[in-house]
């Protein structure tokens, strides 16, 4: 989301002061009806904290361990967010190795491909009574609020649910993100990181593959092996969140 870009990066590197933030705020305020203020971005799902006339995220000050993390999975009808669409999504919240709430919902569509239905067993006869993409993303932004998105995949999971909100007439998203492909590479020693492979690999047995909540699930127990391997100097959820974003930000700096 290119209007908070600057305001997501000054708090990764470090805190603000009051009047720091206040002046990202009238500048962003700009591009609202509405002003913007903490509960707003909080809603939005960035995880920012005042205290002691400081603003920060709260990502940087909470163990990883106690950490409330969204796992995430999407089906969708084609590949791109503005001529598909998202048909189903299965979300677990997950904190100290307990699932604590979940999300799971068909999403009405006209059309489902014969590749689709193939692969995930969905069809249009499924979606007919499903509730509409904008009624579903409301629900699902509701239950995420601003715990930390993950996701097997998570730039194709996040950026498509992000994208169709916009498409729906709602707010990108601004929640704290990070990848279990990458951080199980990191972490697990594994000859292939996908979902389907480590599902056998480390035995998880959750049901059908190629399904949201199914999916989700799956990849939650692979977080759950990822943070048994996690080195000591990782202490809080940004510094998780680097680490596992650390490889692909030394290949960009290789290119």
């Amino acid at each position: 989301m290119e209007k908070f870009d600057n305001l997501v990066k000054k708090l990764e590197k470090q805190e603000l002061s009051k009047n720091e933030f206040k002046a990202c705020l009238i500048r962003l305020s700009k591009n609202f009806d509405v002003d913007v203020d903490i509960e707003t971005l909080n809603f939005l799902g960035l995880p920012i904290v005042e205290k002691d006339d400081k603003i920060y995220l709260k990502t940087k000050e909470n163990s990883y361990k106690d950490e409330t993390y969204c796992i995430v999975d999407i089906e969708t009808n084609g590949n791109s967010p503005i001529k598909n669409q998202i048909i189903e999504i299965g979300a677990v919240k997950i904190k100290n190795g307990k699932i604590i709430d979940r999300f799971e919902s068909y999403i009405y569509a006209e059309h489902v491909p014969s590749a689709i239905t193939r692969l995930t067993n969905i069809t249009a006869e499924d979606l007919k009574n499903a509730p509409s993409l904008k009624k579903v993303l409301q629900d699902f932004k509701l239950f995420l609020g601003d715990s930390v998105f993950v996701a097997h995949n998570v730039k194709f999971d996040y950026n498509f649910i992000s994208d169709s909100m916009k498409v729906v007439g709602l707010e990108k998203l601004l929640n704290r993100k990070f990848c279990t492909v990458d951080l199980s590479r990191k972490t697990i020693d594994a000859p292939r990181h996908g979902l389907a492979f480590l599902r056998e690999f480390l035995n998880i047995d959750i049901g059908e593959h190629h399904r949201a909540y199914a999916d989700a699930v799956s990849a939650g127990k692979v977080l759950e092996e990822c943070l048994k391997n996690i080195p000591d100097e990782v202490k809080t959820t940004e510094d998780l969140i680097k680490f596992s974003n650390q490889n692909k930000k030394q290949k960009k700096k290789n290119k």
